[in-house]
């Protein structure tokens, strides 16, 4: 696997794609083995965590990540914001929140990544913008 790094709007763009795609080992072309990740619920240690994380406690719903908005890079650091849609393949939760199978949250957040020399994610920031409920069934 190359790394590749975070060098400009097109390479955040790439990293989102690779994740919607579920294609771990290109999303780690954009993250150091083992970057720090504090999620919505919980901080996660390394690639390993990170993938368990997205495949097994997100296993209830289908995550898709919005076109990245507001990019900012500068001296190391990304900011961005996102809209996100999970849409629910049975029952689960999320943020402390019930849903039955086939409903859907939409909500925003805004990601901040700390990279290092090479353009590598060392430690990424997720926080959920709260937003009224929405569900569909």
């Amino acid at each position: 696997m190359n790394s590749r790094g975070i060098h400009n709007i097109f390479d955040v763009k790439a990293f989102f794609k690779a994740f919607n795609e579920k294609k771990w080992d290109e999303v780690f072309q954009f993250m150091h083995h083992n970057c720090i990740w504090d999620a919505s619920e919980k901080r996660l240690h390394g690639k390993q965590e990170l993938i368990e994380y997205w495949t097994n406690y997100h296993s209830s719903f289908k995550e898709t990540l919005g076109t990245p908005e507001n990019i900012i890079l500068c001296e190391g650091k990304v900011y961005l914001q996102v809209n996100i849609h999970l849409e629910f393949l049975e029952e689960g939760s999320f943020l402390g929140q019930e849903f039955k199978k086939g409903e859907t949250f939409d909500f925003r957040c805004t990601d901040f990544y700390e990279l290092d020399e090479d353009g590598m994610i060392i430690s990424g920031q997720v926080y959920v913008m709260p937003q009224p409920r929405t569900k569909s069934a």
